[in-house]
């Protein structure tokens, strides 16, 4: 049996994918980013054989039923059984399997904490420094400080993965607001400044909305007013000298309105698909968003890493149809059974699944994967 300390540290090799950078090592095939999932699926694997833990629960019986639909549809689509959306998949459902049979609860060993710590500290001081280390192999957005043309704005910082600014932003908001509903009161003395200029210096409205939602519930569930005070003037504060009024009052890069083409482009898109497409999905890696044009993947001359509807919950409609939306959202059915409560895991997902309609967060498996991780961990507790 493999050692149980061992089989609670080696899944923390998992929190490393947000802070590698996408760089080629093997062809299209191998990156750096990939090296974790590589090296966790593997020892999973070995784990999950030797203790014969192959139970499904319904959870279990809808992802794999999920991860066949994408099997049959890609043979469909493309003519081959496998495709990146299927191997990510496949990765999750060996975190479901080593997560929810394993005989103890999985211990995080606080490396969501640290993630947190790391990723806000990085954000303010490589605004602070402006720091910028350069692209990674998607060659959009630079790792630390991209300088901005705004009077107002110095720039914005973005994390070591594909998504820019915004999911850096969003896995701040993750793993503070985790961290906040895990530990003890005291500990939001730090956690909440930090995550807020953290947040703030991405510019990041979204985010930054959904961090102060979940801060103010969390303060007023516990009664820490002055807390709640505190809270308040940090984010007058640092709103009005870093020009966050400005950033949430202007549509300076047209964010705002390309996101509302985008949405108006894929429901319409949705809504004018043929029958097939509408039950059954168009694939994954088939289209590009940008504004209100919707072009092909391959006939797209420009960087396509991050040009989604800006929309989770449509997107995956449009990709898997709504056979296969609907399959994906039955493996979270068992968030219904004990309604709204305070477990950080719970309140992981719900912050997972808000930032996902203003996002294409589901489909930023750099970050996405905490949503399984978080979600299984859950299942496991019983809450």
């Amino acid at each position: 049996m493999l050692n149980i300390k061992f089989k609670n540290i080696f899944p923390s090799i998992l929190f490393f994918i947000p802070i590698i950078p996408h760089i080629e090592i093997f062809g299209p095939y191998l990156h750096t980013d990939d090296l974790p999932v590589l090296i966790f699926t593997t020892l999973a694997l070995i784990y999950i054989i030797k203790e014969k833990m192959f139970y499904l629960d319904l959870t279990g019986k809808y992802f794999l039923a999920f991860i066949i639909f994408l099997i049959f549809q890609n043979i469909y689509i493309n003519q081959s059984a496998l495709s990146s959306d299927i191997y990510r998949f496949l990765f999750y459902f060996v975190l479901y399997a080593f997560i929810t049979n394993s005989k103890e609860e999985l211990k995080d060993l606080n490396f969501p904490m640290i993630l947190f710590i790391f990723l806000s500290t990085f954000s303010i001081i490589s605004y602070l420094l402006e720091i910028d280390l350069g692209v990674d192999d998607y060659q959009t957005w630079s790792i630390g400080f991209n300088p901005s043309e705004l009077d107002y704005l110095k720039g914005r910082t973005n994390g070591f993965q594909a998504g820019g600014p915004n999911s850096f932003a969003d896995l701040i908001t993750i793993t503070a607001i985790y961290s906040l509903f895990k530990y003890k009161n005291s500990y939001a003395l730090f956690i909440i400044p930090l995550s807020l200029i953290g947040v703030i210096v991405t510019y990041s409205r979204f985010s930054l909305i959904v961090l102060i939602s979940f801060i103010f519930l969390k303060l007023i569930k516990e009664k820490l007013y002055i807390q709640l005070l505190g809270s308040v003037l940090i984010l007058l504060i640092s709103a009005n000298s870093l020009g966050v009024y400005e950033r949430f009052l202007n549509d300076d890069n047209n964010g705002i309105s390309d996101r509302l083409l985008m949405l108006q482009a894929s429901t319409e898109y949705y809504s004018e698909s043929s029958i097939e497409s509408k039950l059954f999905g168009n694939g994954s890696n088939q289209l590009i968003f940008q504004s209100e044009n919707v072009y092909l993947y391959d006939e797209f001359d420009n960087n396509p890493y991050s040009y989604g509807p800006h929309n989770s919950f449509i997107f995956y409609l449009i990709n898997y149809g709504l056979f296969g939306a609907l399959l994906f959202i039955l493996i979270f059915t068992s968030l219904l059974k004990k309604g709204f409560n305070f477990n950080p895991n719970f309140i992981t997902v719900i912050v997972f699944l808000v930032l996902s309609m203003a996002t294409d967060l589901l489909h930023n498996h750099s970050v996405a994967w905490l949503l399984y991780f978080a979600y299984f961990s859950y299942i496991k507790t019983g809450n």
